[in-house]
């Protein structure tokens, strides 16, 4: 690899960056007064808001959190633990009762949540839980690399790309790569997917492409591939996969790293960036050094929210096939 810039990267400056690709994320700009909520003119940091809050739908939403948390709430325990007035407690009471989240239990005096409220949850799977610990480290690594960050997750014999930066990358090699279904020998997701998943996991994975016709997945192909995963592995904590360099675009590579909780991968972040514009002994530097420090922030960003919610590991399931992934907006 020559260290020569690629002429997609020569032709933008970091101030036409900003300003040709509209970037929220990438530009200091006031909060726009008007703005569709699924546009990318929207911004997402909930401290710049287009409009101000709606305060009565946070004092309705407040009222059901300490309805749930006291499981039994009298109006006189929901005023000491929201300090709203009765009368606005009362209101909000009868308003998510019409609605079927909290029902009156004349047995014990007071209100309580239905099974309703598990419709408020039922787009919010391990996921969603992935992307939202991903999305903001995500963001922060393409403003400082520039280049686009694709988050995976495992979807049958490949990983699905379910969140990509590269609606606010410069140097974006195509519109999009949501949706996408790389597989899991020749991408750098898949790779790095497969050296680092649990030992179990990993030999029902390989069973299943010996047995697709579709995989010409054949006793040499496998070893090859056992040895290229061993070496991955051996590379520690900051081991990280490249895709085969035989996969379109050819200019370009990937490397990915595992997105773990405790001893299982939840998913892989990847950056593609093109051969000429990062010098061999500068990809250390560029690339792989900030991807890791990225890696270990959703780590920690997964230990907090799994934790918080009970979850572990191994309930994750892997995504439906044809789920609608997430872009920034």
């Amino acid at each position: 690899m020559e260290g020569l810039s690629h002429p997609a990267i020569m032709a933008h400056s970091d101030e036409a960056n900003a300003a040709c690709f509209g970037a929220p994320e990438l530009r200091e700009e006031k909060s726009p007064t008007r703005c569709r909520t699924n546009s990318r003119r929207g911004l997402s940091d909930p401290g710049r808001r287009s409009y101000p809050p709606v305060e009565a739908v946070r004092r309705a939403l407040e009222i059901l959190r300490a309805v749930n948390r006291l499981r039994i709430a009298s109006v006189t325990a929901i005023h000491a633990a929201t300090h709203l007035p009765k009368p606005t407690i009362i209101r909000m009471l009868e308003t998510l009762m019409a609605d079927g989240y909290v029902a009156r239990d004349n047995m014990f005096g007071g209100y309580r949540v239905t099974c309703k409220v598990h419709e408020l949850t039922k787009g919010y799977d391990g996921i969603s839980m992935i992307i939202e610990a991903s999305r903001a480290p995500a963001i922060e690594l393409t403003r400082r690399i520039k280049w686009p960050i694709g988050i995976g997750v495992l979807d049958g014999l490949a990983i699905s790309i379910q969140f990509w930066t590269g609606a606010i990358s410069p140097w974006a090699h195509t519109s999009t790569v949501l949706g996408l279904r790389p597989a899991l020998l020749s991408s750098a997701m898949g790779r790095a997917y497969m050296a680092f998943c649990p030992d179990d996991e990993r030999e029902k994975i390989l069973a299943c492409l010996r047995t697709d016709p579709l995989q010409d997945f054949d006793l040499e192909k496998e070893t090859k591939f056992r040895q290229l995963l061993a070496r991955l592995r051996n590379g520690g904590s900051c081991g990280f996969a490249v895709r085969d360099p035989r996969t379109e675009p050819k200019q370009m590579t990937t490397l990915a790293m595992p997105l773990m909780f405790e001893d299982r991968v939840l998913a892989a972040i990847s950056v593609s960036f093109y051969k000429s514009a990062v010098p061999l002994q500068n990809i250390s530097k560029q690339i792989v050094a900030p991807l890791s420090e990225t890696r270990q922030k959703i780590e920690e960003n997964l230990a907090l929210l799994m934790r918080g919610t009970g979850i572990h590991g191994d309930a994750i399931e892997p995504v439906p096939h044809g789920l609608a992934p997430l872009a920034p907006g």
